[in-house]
C-alpha cells in the first residue's frame, strides 16, 4: 500500500479531475462554434482527410489551459495560436499520411523498452517520479494490476487514461524520429557528389572587372507595356504561386493614447502618490490611490536597480526616490522599506524519512555518522528519500526555516518537521557571508486615454472613414487628414495585421472581413484591441492559384527587370566592340577597374552584385583573356581572369559530407520543419479558418 498512499499525495488525481472537467467544457464550446457557422465543420483538409472544427477547437482550449498553467504564459493573441494550432494539426496529420504510406509503425516491443525498459523515455520517468513510484515499471504495475495493490480499478483510472496519453505521445514521436532516420538516409553524399563538391571549391578566379550600373541609368525613356509585364510574368510565374487566398489591403491603425489633458490628469496622480509615498514608512497610503501598482522586493546591492544603487545604498530607511523621466507615459517612483543583514544563500541538503520517531532518530544518527543517503535509500527502500547540495537564497525560504538555518550548525542534520509518520530532516552544507538587503518598493502608474479622448479619436477617426469610402479615397487621403495608411498582403491564414512579431494584436476580425467583403470597399472600425482602432480598405482580392502581374509588388518588381533588360540591351550597343581592354571600356563606362574573388561554390563576390549569370562565366574564362561586354541582371560586365588561385589541401571525406548536409542535405531538408515543407507541397492542403475566425 505504500506505493498507493504515495501516489495519493501528489497532484496528479487532482490535475486528472480537473482535465476532465476541461474536456468537457472544451467539448461543449466546440459543438457551440460549430452551430454559430452554420454547419461548416472543417478546419482544413489535408490530402482527402480532414480536420473537423470540433477538434480543432478542443486543441486550441487545451494548448490555452496548458500555457497558462506554465510558469511563464506566453502572450499570443487567440487568432496567433489558433493558426499555430492548426499548422501543428496539419503537420500530424502530414506525417501520419506518409507513415502509413510507407508502412512505418512502432512495435511492441519498442513500446515496452519505451516505456517500462531498461532506459525509458524521459517523459515517463517524469511522471511516474510524480506519481510518487519509484519507476515507470512500478507505477505500470500499479495502475494495470491494482487488485495487487488491494486497491480499486477505478482509483487507478485517471492514472490509467494518463500514462495511455503519454504513451500514445511517445508513438507519435518515435515514429517521427523514424521517419526522420529514413529521409536523413536517403540524404547522404556519394563519391560524385564529393568530387563535384571539393571541384567547385578548388580554384578561386581573381578577377579583373569594370561594370555600368543600370541603377545609373534614368529610367525615364523607357516605357514598359501590359503585354511586355505579362511575357516577362509568364517567365517569373513561379514565384507568383500563393497556397490560399490573398487580399491586398491598406490600414489604418489609430493609438487609443493618452491626449495632453490626461497627461496633465496623470501627472497630478503621480504628483499625490509621491507625496503619499514619502509619509511614514510603509506604501499603504499609496494603494488607497487605487490606480497605481507598488511591487516589492528583497534586494541586494548589487541587484539594486543602477538608477537607485546610489540614492539608496547608504540612504536611512524611508528614503524616496522619484524617476524624473517618463517612459511610454509611465511614472515610477521608489521608496526604501527595510534594510538589514542577512545571509545570502545556504547550501541544503534535505531527507525525508517515511516511518514512526525511533526510525526517525535511528536515520539521523546514522546520517550525522557518515552513512549516505544512497546507502540508507538501499537499506530502507521506499521509506527513505531526499535532495542533496542545493543552494537556496535565504530570503527566499520560508520564515519557519529561516531562524532554524541561521541557528544550524554546518554539516549536522536536524529535524525540520516531524510526526508520528515520519519527518524532514535537514542539514546545512554551507553559508554566503552576509550582506546587507534593501526591501525596496516601486511604485509606477499609467496615463491611460480618459473616455473622453477614446470617445474624440474614435469620432475623428468615423468622421474620415464617412468621407472615404472607397479603397483609393482610404488611401490617398489618409495622410492629408493626419493618418498612415500602410499597405500589406493578408493571407487567409494572417493572424493580424503587420508582421509576425510586431503586427497588430487582436485584429483578426479585421482581416476576415477583408475576406468577406469586395475588392474597394471599407470597413468599420475594429477595437478588440484595446490600446489601437484599426480600419481596413480592399485594395484587391486574390483567389486564383497565382498572384496576377497586377499585383503591386509583383509589378513592380517586373517593371524594374524590364526596364533593366532594356538599360541592358542599350548600354551593349553602346559598347560592344567599341573597345580592344579593360581600361578601354573603364573609360567608355566611366567607372573604375575594380578586383573580385570568385569561388564557384560561393555566391560571388559582393562587389559584382548579385549576378547568378557570371559565376559559371568566370569558371570557364581562359586566365589573360577579355570577356565581355556582358549583359547582367543589374549590369553590363566586362571583365578578365588574371589569376586562378589553387587549394592545395584537398578536404577530407568528413568535411565533404558536412559541406553536402549543410548545403543540400540532412541540415536542410532533415529537421522537422524541412520535412513539414516536403510533405506539404507533396499533399494538397486547404486552411478554412477565415469561415470560422
Amino acid at each position: 500500500m505504500a506505493t498507493l498512499e504515495k501516489i495519493r499525495k501528489r497532484k496528479v488525481w487532482l490535475a486528472a479531475v480537473i482535465g476532465l472537467a476541461l474536456f468537457a467544457f472544451i467539448a461543449e464550446a466546440a459543438f457551440e462554434v460549430l452551430g454559430r457557422f452554420g454547419g461548416e465543420t472543417d478546419a482544413a483538409k489535408v490530402g482527402s482527410e480532414k480536420i473537423d472544427i470540433i477538434s480543432f477547437q478542443k486543441r486550441v482550449e487545451q494548448e490555452a489551459a496548458l500555457d497558462q498553467q506554465s510558469n511563464q504564459p506566453s502572450q499570443l493573441d487567440a487568432a496567433t495560436r489558433q493558426q499555430q494550432v492548426l499548422e501543428d494539426m496539419i503537420n500530424e496529420l502530414l506525417v501520419q499520411q506518409e507513415l502509413d504510406k510507407l508502412g512505418v509503425d512502432v512495435s511492441d516491443w519498442e513500446i515496452t523498452q519505451l516505456t517500462i525498459g531498461k532506459s525509458p523515455a524521459p517523459a515517463i520517468v517524469q511522471f511516474a517520479e510524480q506519481a510518487g513510484a519509484k519507476s515507470p515499471a512500478e507505477l505500470y504495475d500499479f495502475i494495470m494490476n491494482p487488485a495487487k495493490q488491494g486497491v480499486q480499478d477505478s482509483q487507478v483510472a485517471q492514472l490509467r487514461m494518463q500514462w495511455d496519453q503519454i504513451q500514445t505521445d511517445l508513438v507519435k514521436k518515435y515514429k517521427f524520429a523514424k521517419l526522420q532516420n529514413l529521409l536523413m538516409g536517403c540524404m547522404q553524399a556519394n563519391d560524385l557528389d564529393r568530387a563535384q563538391m571539393a571541384q567547385e571549391s578548388a580554384v578561386t578566379n581573381v578577377v579583373t572587372f569594370a561594370k555600368k550600373d543600370y541603377a545609373s541609368v534614368a529610367d525615364d525613356k523607357y516605357k514598359v507595356t501590359d503585354a511586355e509585364l505579362q511575357a516577362e510574368w509568364e517567365k517569373m510565374k513561379s514565384l507568383f504561386k500563393i497556397d490560399e487566398p490573398m487580399r491586398a489591403i491598406h490600414y489604418i491603425a489609430v493609438p487609443i493614447a493618452p491626449s495632453q489633458d490626461d497627461i496633465i490628469a496623470a501627472n497630478k496622480v503621480a504628483d499625490a502618490a509621491y507625496i503619499a509615498l514619502q509619509k511614514g514608512r510603509g506604501v499603504d497610503s499609496v494603494r488607497l490611490l487605487g490606480t497605481v501598482k507598488v511591487d516589492t522586493a528583497m534586494l541586494t546591492q548589487k541587484t539594486l536597480p543602477a538608477k537607485v544603487r546610489d540614492r539608496f545604498t547608504g540612504a536611512e530607511v524611508g528614503a524616496t526616490m522619484r524617476d524624473t523621466t517618463t517612459t511610454n507615459n509611465k511614472y515610477t517612483m521608489y521608496k526604501l522599506i527595510n534594510k538589514q543583514m542577512s545571509i545570502d544563500s545556504v547550501l541544503l541538503s534535505y531527507v525525508v524519512v517515511q516511518g514512526d520517531a525511533k526510525m526517525q532518530q535511528s536515520v539521523m544518527e546514522q546520517l550525522n555518522g557518515g552513512k549516505t543517503l544512497d546507502e540508507l535509500k538501499k537499506a530502507y527502500p521506499q521509506k527513505v528519500d531526499g535532495k542533496l547540495d542545493d543552494w537556496q537564497r535565504l530570503f527566499a525560504i520560508p520564515d519557519s526555516l529561516k531562524a532554524k538555518v541561521n541557528n544550524a550548525t554546518t554539516g549536522v542534520y536536524f529535524v525540520y518537521n516531524s510526526n508520528d509518520q515520519g519527518a524532514t530532516l535537514l542539514k546545512v552544507g554551507d553559508k554566503k557571508a552576509p550582506q546587507m538587503f534593501y526591501t525596496l518598493a516601486t511604485v509606477t502608474y499609467e496615463a491611460y486615454a480618459s473616455t473622453k479622448t477614446s470617445e474624440n479619436l474614435r469620432d475623428r477617426f468615423q468622421e474620415f472613414l464617412n468621407k472615404n469610402k472607397t479603397a483609393k479615397a482610404f488611401t490617398e487621403n489618409a495622410a492629408k487628414a493626419g493618418y498612415n495608411a500602410v499597405e500589406f498582403l493578408a493571407s487567409s491564414s494572417s493572424p493580424q495585421l503587420g508582421s509576425q512579431y510586431s503586427g497588430i494584436k487582436d485584429s483578426r476580425k479585421a482581416i476576415k472581413w477583408a475576406f468577406d467583403n469586395k475588392k474597394g470597399e471599407v470597413s468599420p472600425i475594429f477595437s478588440d484591441n484595446n490600446e489601437v482602432m484599426v480600419a481596413v480598405a480592399i485594395d484587391d482580392a486574390y483567389d486564383g492559384e497565382y498572384l496576377p502581374y497586377t499585383f503591386p509588388q509583383g509589378k513592380e518588381m517586373l517593371t524594374k527587370r524590364i526596364i533593366n533588360s532594356k538599360k541592358g540591351d542599350d548600354l551593349m550597343a553602346q559598347y560592344k566592340g567599341k573597345a580592344s581592354d579593360l581600361n578601354g571600356y573603364a573609360a567608355l563606362m566611366g567607372t573604375q577597374i575594380d578586383t573580385a574573388r570568385v569561388v564557384f561554390s560561393s555566391n560571388g563576390d559582393p562587389k559584382m552584385g548579385a549576378e547568378p549569370g557570371i559565376i559559371g562565366r568566370i569558371a570557364t574564362a581562359k586566365v589573360g583573356t577579355l570577356q565581355g561586354p556582358w549583359k547582367g541582371e543589374n549590369a553590363v560586365f566586362v571583365y578578365q581572369v588574371v589569376n586562378q588561385e589553387k587549394e592545395e589541401r584537398q578536404p577530407t571525406k568528413e568535411e565533404l559530407d558536412n559541406r553536402y548536409a549543410q548545403t543540400r542535405g540532412s541540415q536542410i531538408f532533415g529537421n522537422p520543419r524541412g520535412i513539414y515543407q516536403i510533405l506539404s507541397k507533396a499533399t494538397k492542403v486547404k486552411k478554412n479558418l477565415i469561415k470560422f475566425y
